[in-house]
C-alpha cells in the first residue's frame, strides 16, 4: 500500500524509512521559516560587498540606551575614524481598519519557546560630527559599497556658545567661535538639555555677536562640513 501521495495526511508515518509523519512536517516547517528569519537578521548586520543584490537600503529604527557617537575630529589619526553605536528596526504597520499606521518593533526567531521572537539590532555609523541621542528614532540607509548601515546626514544641532562666544562677521570675514553640543533629553516627566561635552567651531554670518553662554541653534553647510550659527537666544 503506497502512502507518499499526499505527504499531508496525519496517517503518513515514519516507519519506511524515508516518510515522516504531520508533527515532523510541520516542525521542519518552524525550522525553515526560523532559519529565513535569521538569514534576514544576519544579512542586516553583516556588510555585504556592491554587486551582490542587497536587498534593502533603507530603514526606520530607535537608537539604544547608548546613543550613537560622532564622528572624532579632534586628532588628524581619528578625523576619518566614524562613529558607531546601535539601533533596532521598526516598520510601519497599518492598523486592522486601515485608518493608521503605527511603527512596531521588528521581531524575528518567533518559536512556542520564545513566543516574543527577538529584536533586530545593527550596527550603525556616523560620519557626522554630531552624536545621535539614545532612543530616537531615525532613518537609517544602507552605504551601496561597504554595506555598512549609515546615520543620513545631520544637518542641524543645538549647542552653548563658550565664554568667548561668537565674534561677528566682518566684510567677507566670518565670525567664528567655540560651542558644545547638547541633545534634548527627557527624564522622567522632564525634558532637559543633556550636555555631550563635544566642542565645535561655529561659524556666523552676522555682523553682530553671539555673546558667551548662550544656547544657539546651528546648521551644516550642504556644501562642506562647517557648522553656521542660525538662531540665538536673545533677550
Amino acid at each position: 500500500m503506497r502512502q507518499t501521495r499526499r505527504l499531508g495526511l496525519a496517517q503518513t508515518m515514519p516507519n519506511n524509512g524515508y516518510l515522516i509523519d504531520w508533527k515532523g512536517i510541520e516542525r521542519l516547517r518552524e525550522d525553515h521559516e526560523m532559519l529565513e528569519k535569521r538569514v534576514m537578521q544576519l544579512e542586516s548586520r553583516s556588510p555585504s560587498h556592491a554587486g551582490s543584490g542587497v536587498r534593502i537600503n533603507k530603514e526606520f529604527a530607535k537608537v539604544s540606551e547608548y546613543g550613537i557617537k560622532p564622528r572624532d575630529i579632534s586628532t588628524e589619526e581619528t578625523e576619518t575614524v566614524l562613529g558607531i553605536g546601535q539601533a533596532e528596526l521598526y516598520e510601519f504597520v497599518l492598523s486592522e481598519d486601515g485608518s493608521s499606521y503605527s511603527i512596531e518593533q521588528i521581531m524575528v526567531n518567533k518559536t512556542k519557546m520564545n513566543p516574543e521572537g527577538d529584536a533586530v539590532e545593527v550596527d550603525v555609523y556616523n560620519s557626522s560630527i554630531v552624536p545621535v541621542a539614545p532612543y530616537s528614532f531615525i532613518h537609517i540607509s544602507r552605504n551601496f559599497r561597504s554595506g555598512l548601515w549609515m546615520v543620513d546626514e545631520i544637518q542641524t544641532a543645538v549647542a552653548m556658545t563658550s565664554e568667548d562666544g561668537i565674534s561677528a562677521r566682518s566684510g567677507i570675514i566670518l565670525g567664528s567661535g567655540e560651542a558644545r553640543i547638547y541633545t534634548l533629553s527627557t527624564r522622567g516627566s522632564r525634558d532637559e538639555l543633556a550636555d555631550t561635552f563635544l566642542d565645535i567651531t561655529v561659524y556666523s554670518l552676522s555682523s553682530i555677536a553671539v555673546a558667551g553662554n548662550t544656547y544657539i541653534t546651528i546648521k551644516r553647510c550642504s556644501l562642506d562640513e562647517n557648522w553656521i550659527v542660525d538662531a540665538e537666544d536673545c533677550v
